[in-house]
């Protein structure tokens, strides 16, 4: 006999080991009723039909995807719409911003989170909550984005005459998430200034590089353009290093060198935060 939910809220609760179980009869959930086990909140945009399944709540976040000590576990994927919240104790922050909290879901065994964007934190109430439109539900967690932002240093910043001229570029984490994916950052040209990249380099101008990690395109008249997959660990920095030039000829002014941050794959908190320039002053010798 199936048993349908029709009520505003449905609340089961239960200990450390949580579990709801349904059989082969199943239940069905009505649209926008809120079906809550244990902290994990669904409320579904159409009606919606649970059998021979079990929701199980664990304090163990997924091996090699970081996330908070809550999670929840489905015996079989739950193809899903409508909002999906967590409720979560400060102490199961695992490290985290509570702020910077996004919902997580992996669709099925052994795969990675899927991180949502645009998730709604209630930091009075500890909840973290996102809609979802038919995706399937596995596990469902929650975790942070990763947050880029580059610091540009060109150096000498005022030159006299043809000068040896470097720019160094720190990628710094600002949400204390290791990224995961490709990213690129275009640095301006400009024609007064010729630089070039050398992959093997670990230090420009006194400031670590890790240039060896990242791929140099110089085929865009306007940029350089520098790509690496290689992670930035939480709250760390990945840098490179170019050197060349700076010619200002029969002429004064001020070169702006700026850096922009391009995710490819790469999934951000912000995007906000993606330029940094740095000036330099020229005079004719």
């Amino acid at each position: 006999m199936r048993t349908y939910l029709t009520f505003l809220g449905l609340l089961l609760a239960f200990g450390a080991s949580a579990q709801l179980s349904m059989g082969t009869g199943g239940i069905s959930v009505l649209m926008g009723t809120t079906l809550t086990v244990d902290g994990l909140s669904l409320i579904p945009s159409a009606s919606l039909n649970l059998t021979s399944n079990t929701i199980q709540r664990t304090s163990t976040p997924l091996a090699g995807n970081p996330g908070i000590n809550r999670l929840y576990q489905l015996s079989a994927p739950l193809l899903f719409s409508g909002r999906v919240g967590i409720s979560y104790l400060p102490g199961e922050l695992n490290g985290y911003t509570e702020s910077t909290l996004q919902l997580a879901y992996a669709p099925a065994p052994s795969t990675n989170l899927t991180v949502t964007t645009s998730s709604t934190v209630n930091a009075a109430t500890h909840i973290v909550s996102n809609t979802l439109v038919s995706q399937n539900l596995y596990v469902v967690t929650a975790t942070a984005l990763s947050d880029l932002s580059p610091i540009v240093y060109a150096r000498p910043t005022t030159v006299y005459g043809s000068t040896p001229f470097t720019v160094v570029v720190d990628v710094v984490e600002l949400n204390s998430v290791a990224t995961s994916g490709t990213f690129t950052v275009r640095v301006t040209k400009d024609q007064k200034v010729d630089l070039t990249f050398d992959a093997g380099l670990t230090s420009v101008n006194r400031r670590s590089v890790q240039n060896s990690v990242w791929s140099f395109n110089n085929s865009n008249p306007n940029y350089y353009i520098l790509t690496t997959s290689q992670s930035v660990s939480a709250g760390d920095r990945l840098s490179f290093g170019l050197t060349g030039t700076l010619s200002p000829g029969a002429s004064s002014g001020v070169i702006t060198v700026s850096s922009t941050v391009l995710p490819t794959s790469v999934v951000e908190a912000r995007l906000n935060n993606n330029i940094d320039a740095d000036k330099v002053e020229y005079f004719q010798q």
